[in-house]
């Protein structure tokens, strides 16, 4: 299908060259919303504008362009006329090559066009947006500040140790070419030694691109922010400051597949650090994905079907060539290559006692679909001999590592006779079981609160109450932002009301009108993405009843602070609804909605958000 489609470009090119006026191959852009298309040319003719693309994604994976695309330029929309490369309106799959091209057909921009928009869906948030396509074959520059032009890289200070030293500190920074209508988001995650939860914390952006967060460290350690699907390490101190530039474009041309192809191999810096350790935060910006054997996007690909045998030996391979490639590399400071050792060396440890779980989840994580399972059997005493006998398992830079609490249930658990038990480790059991609510950014529950009142080591007591007491004023400030808002309503559901009659229950109060039912919860991105879409279908269909549905993994508090900006009537079921609920109608996971007719009985359902188009068909019959 790949050959096919290049032939297609091929043949639409020479076509387009006839009547083209202005012919531009990888064009620069300013920020995108996805990685899974990019513009290989584009060309500017008298009745048509045509964008040559490629669409990635893994084998099998359905791929369109939905019919009401278009080009914005100016503030003007240019219609999408169809393409060559794959049915118009019809889901194509993505052949075993993993990418397929396509020339999709548009009404023609103005000749002296600049730069313009390609907009998928422009009634909706879900479709691929990239934004400021560049017609000049000119890269886009940001404004650097002084301060940072020809920076040289900050002295590395030597390794702090990791002791606990609970305290305060600042992240903030701005995200250079930042604007608002991008939609991008900028996502912290703490060190996961108590606080990991996955969907991270979305820091607040100015509109000029500036951030701020403050937040509890409890010794020296690492975490993480997230920008466009870009990693960026950090190293913090308790007490510190650490001030990160990111140069947002960059950013995006790091990701693209064309681009990298057109760089010539001289790149802008992405990110720029300043403040406490700014030496070893921008060391990690090079070294940082040596901290671990399954950061490599192929890793669960190699692993699929491999017996634990197997799935050892390529572990110990790859970790003697990461080893081989510290000690070679003389650019790095020994403050990096030793808090890089320590996670590595940790990492091992981890990924190989956990064997069963990372293959049994290979083939899901790698897309790889009919894989055999191998057979599991193991002997226990001979399979983790060497881990166990790893260096840094009787060191305190083992503490370095971002998952220590999971190294610690193990050790005081099924090896529990292989370690000397560190005074510390019973408290870091404690602090585990007291974790659940502050890990989703919300208040201890009471008896949270007592588990960490019996914690001995004042550092990790302190950590837990800080981060409580800053949990509790911003719930707090949240909630008070929501008084005198309308336009909202909460129903309660008593929890012995049985699946199979829950909706019917619910719904009953608007016999005679159209009911959407929308299953959501307050960590679901997808559903929020969904409700900004909804928006304008919910002003022009005001006669319609939209309900809303949680379960109780939506914490209450943020639930309550959630809602009075979501229009509609709210609920909120016990887990046991919710599972049974799915289990009764087959749905697999959310946002799913359920469109209930005049006469009280589901008419339409639909999990994955469906689109504005088809909701309003359903809601009109």
């Amino acid at each position: 299908m790949k050959n096919i489609g290049l032939v297609c470009l091929l043949l639409v090119s020479i076509c387009c060259g006839l009547q083209a006026k202005k012919i531009v191959k990888v064009p620069y852009f300013m920020a995108c919303n996805t990685r899974s298309i990019e513009v290989e040319q584009v060309t500017l003719g008298k009745d048509t504008t045509w964008l040559a693309v490629r669409l990635y994604g893994m084998q099998g994976d359905r791929v369109r362009i939905d019919s009401t695309a278009v080009l914005r330029a100016s503030g003007k929309d240019y219609g999408y006329l169809g393409n060559t490369g794959f049915a118009r309106d019809e889901w194509t799959h993505i052949p075993a090559s993993g990418e397929m091209t396509a020339v999709l057909k548009f009404s023609p921009l103005p000749m002296d066009t600049e730069s313009f928009d390609f907009v998928e869906t422009p009634d909706s948030d879900e479709g691929w947006v990239i934004y400021g396509i560049q017609l000049n074959g000119e890269k886009p520059r940001v404004d650097i500040p002084e301060r940072l032009r020809n920076k040289k890289p900050d002295e590395v200070l030597p390794l702090p140790g990791p002791e606990l030293n609970m305290g305060k500190t600042v992240i903030k920074g701005q995200i250079l070419g930042y604007k608002p209508e991008y939609g991008v988001t900028l996502r912290y995650y703490d060190s996961p030694w108590f606080f990991m939860y996955f969907t991270g914390k979305d820091l607040k952006i100015a509109e000029d691109g500036t951030f701020r967060y403050e937040t509890e460290v409890l010794l020296p350690s690492g975490a993480t922010l997230w920008i466009s699907r870009s990693k960026i390490e950090l190293f913090l101190v308790p007490g510190g400051e650490l001030d990160v530039t990111i140069n947002l474009p960059e950013i995006f041309y790091s990701q693209s597949r064309l681009l990298s192809r057109k760089r010539d191999g001289v790149t802008d810096n992405c990110v720029w650090f300043e403040g406490d350790y700014a030496g070893l935060n921008t060391e990690l910006l090079r070294f940082g994905e040596m901290k671990s054997l399954s950061g490599a996007d192929d890793f669960y690909a190699d692993i699929c079907g491999m017996t634990p045998q197997a799935y050892k030996k390529y572990l110990f391979r790859h970790y003697e060539d990461m080893q081989k490639k510290l000690v070679k590399n003389k650019d790095m400071s020994q403050a990096c290559r030793t808090y890089i050792r320590a996670n590595l060396d940790m990492n091992l440890f981890s990924l190989i006692y956990n064997y069963k779980s990372n293959l049994s989840y290979a083939p899901m994580l790698s897309g790889r679909k009919g894989v055999k399972r191998a057979d599991m059997t193991v002997d226990s005493t001979s399979y983790f001999k060497e881990i166990l006998q790893l260096d840094i398992l009787h060191t305190p830079e083992q503490k370095y590592y971002n998952y220590y609490t999971d190294f610690v249930k193990t050790a005081t658990g099924n090896f529990r006779d292989k370690f000397v038990q560190d005074p510390l480790w019973p408290d870091m059991l404690l602090a585990g079981r007291a974790s659940r609510n502050l890990s989703k950014y919300m208040p201890l529950t009471e008896e949270e609160r007592r588990t960490v009142d019996s914690i001995a080591s004042p550092d990790l007591r302190q950590l837990f109450l800080m981060r409580n007491g800053r949990i509790e004023a911003e719930l707090k400030s949240e909630l008070e932002a929501t008084k005198g808002k309308t336009g909202y309503k909460i129903v309660e559901v008593e929890k012995e009301v049985a699946a199979d009659s829950l909706l019917q229950v619910i719904t009953r109060p608007y016999r005679g009108k159209m009911v959407l039912v929308d299953m959501w919860n307050t960590w679901c991105g997808p559903c929020m993405r969904a409700m900004k879409s909804l928006k304008p279908l919910k002003e022009e269909l005001k006669e319609v009843v939209y309900l809303y549905i949680v379960d109780e993994t939506s914490p209450e508090g943020k639930w309550k602070v959630m809602i009075p900006d979501i229009p509609g009537i709210h609920c909120r079921i016990s887990n046991e609804q919710s599972t049974a609920l799915a289990k009764l109608y087959e749905y697999p996971g959310i946002p799913t909605y359920f469109v209930v007719n005049r006469e009280g009985d589901i008419s339409y359902k639909a999990t994955g958000f469906p689109g504005v188009e088809m909701l309003r068909n359903e809601l009109t019959k």
